[in-house]
């Protein structure tokens, strides 16, 4: 009785531990700098890019495969691949960040501008989720070291979990002023904002969007409205279909709603902070495999439950 009791406890201690969430921090294989790799059951799920040889930090996704879904922008050896490689998975950034060093773009970096992570504050996991808290430094161009050139303070939370095999990442980004500043630019350029991944603007014309509220018209892939809720995007990669849905709250105080037909979309407001201010960006993505058959009115129910549901549970 008790060698059986035994070997149940020891079943079901394996079986916990197959699908158990990990988190690791260690040298990228594939690309310059490091990865912060979010597991669950073994399987790659997302991973933060950060480190040397990478100009900002974004959340490269995986699907129940692992094939990655986003946009990394680069090759192995550094070099720039793809339409638009400064959009980067799961990524945040204005291109216009104005301070008594003049302006900054925090989006495309090309000046030398950057993002970089000074210090990885936790990594937590439980049976459900994974989550991790890096502090991030937004860098002016203009600087002699890192103090003086310093904009921005971001403590960024990012919690992954899996429902069902739906994928879903809290994103949640606290922007704290180091320096009288606005955040300024364009909604092409500016916000939280997901790419997917370079070979979609291959199929550009099969990929499909939707928004809420549903009423709202657009305009050269733009609403502006105050009451944005959540967009949809449905693309072709790797044989299959996905579906990405991102969920923006009213705190986010968003003003416009972007996207590209290739596959990069996000909200998007301009704020003034004076030294010491904070403000909050925040946003839920849920990731998942589809059928390409799946009619929009299906699309727009599930993504409104969802959106309530982030609204019910903050």
């Amino acid at each position: 009785m008790c060698k059986l009791l035994a070997a149940t406890l020891i079943l079901a201690l394996s079986a916990s531990a197959c699908w158990a969430w990990t988190i690791e921090d260690r040298a990228n294989d594939e690309f310059p700098g490091r990865t912060i790799e979010f597991r669950h059951g073994g399987k790659l799920v997302a991973e933060l890019i950060h480190g040397e040889g990478q100009y900002k930090p974004y959340l490269n996704v995986y699907d129940v495969e692992e094939r990655r879904l986003t946009n990394p922008g680069m090759e192995s050896d550094g070099e720039f691949y793809g339409r638009f490689p400064h959009h980067r998975g799961i990524f945040i950034g204005w291109n216009h960040v104005r301070t008594d060093l003049g302006r900054d773009d925090l989006w495309h970096l090309r000046s030398g501008e950057k993002m970089k992570v000074v210090s990885i504050e936790k990594k937590e996991t439980t049976d459900d989720s994974a989550r991790l808290e890096v502090v991030i430094h937004w860098l002016s161009a203009d600087r002699d070291d890192e103090q003086e050139g310093l904009l921005l303070v971001e403590n960024r939370s990012i919690e992954v979990s899996r429902v069902n095999d739906r994928t879903r990442i809290d994103h949640k980004s606290k922007l704290t002023a180091a320096r009288d500043l606005r955040l300024d630019g364009d909604l092409q350029h500016a916000g939280l904002h997901f790419r997917a991944d370079a070979a979609v603007n291959d199929v550009r014309g099969d990929t499909r969007y939707l928004w809420a509220p549903a009423e709202l018209s657009p305009g050269g892939g733009r609403i502006v409205s105050d009451e944005l809720q959540w967009v949809n995007f449905r693309f072709p990669l790797h044989g299959q279909w996905y579906s990405v849905t991102q969920l923006n709250p009213p705190e986010n105080r968003a003003t416009e709603l972007s996207w590209r037909d290739y596959g990069r979309f996000g909200f998007f407001f301009k704020d003034q902070l004076n030294k010491g201010d904070s403000r909050n960006v925040k946003g839920r993505f849920w990731v998942e495999k589809i059928s390409s058959a799946e009619e929009d009115d299906f699309v727009r129910a599930r993504a409104q439950r969802d959106y309530e549901a982030y609204l019910g549970g903050r």
